[in-house]
């Protein structure tokens, strides 16, 4: 690299599409930040194989944002009753809304900030399923996260291991 952040990153998806972004904006990934580089390269190029072109684009464009205007720290406790509340950027929260981001895609961009290590969409993301569930049964729960349904013997073992999951709110 010439100039330590000034480089560019190619990331090809699974699907073989390739997007672009600045060294500096990637540094947020903790895979893109270890991955090894040519001392000479302007480019380099990296597969991400376990992620989908749709996928990585919402990752790539939340990256690029990230490195133009950070997200503030999810606090713990969370301080607030809603995601807005505790989300209070306006950018993050329009990011993840339902307008803009349906569920299959939410747990998609969960599990690739898991995987790209990317602590802030992961804490996004995790913040949105967080409130997603609270208040809910553990029916809607599970319909929600898509778990198989339980047989009445893999049901009555886990109420009688984590009763609180079955308490109505």
């Amino acid at each position: 690299m010439t100039d330590e952040g000034n480089g560019i990153i190619r990331l090809r998806s699974s699907d073989g599409k390739v997007f672009e972004l600045t060294e500096s904006a990637a540094e947020i990934s903790e895979l893109l930040k270890d991955s090894p580089r040519e001392e000479d390269d302007e480019v380099t190029e990296i597969d991400i194989v376990r992620v989908a072109s749709q996928c990585l684009e919402k990752v790539v464009e939340f990256m690029k944002h990230y490195d133009e205007e950070k997200m503030k720290e999810i606090p713990t406790p969370l301080g607030g009753s809603t995601f807005n509340e505790v989300m209070d950027q306006p950018w993050y929260q329009d990011f993840v809304s339902d307008e803009k981001m349906d569920r299959d895609m939410l747990f998609n961009m969960l599990s690739a900030a898991n995987f790209l290590g990317i602590k802030p969409l992961l804490d996004l993301t995790c913040l949105k399923v967080t409130f997603q569930i609270t208040g809910k049964n553990a029916e809607e729960i599970r319909e929600l996260l898509r778990l198989p349904e339980l047989t009445p013997e893999e049901e009555a073992k886990a109420r009688e291991e984590h009763s609180w999951i079955f308490e109505e709110a």
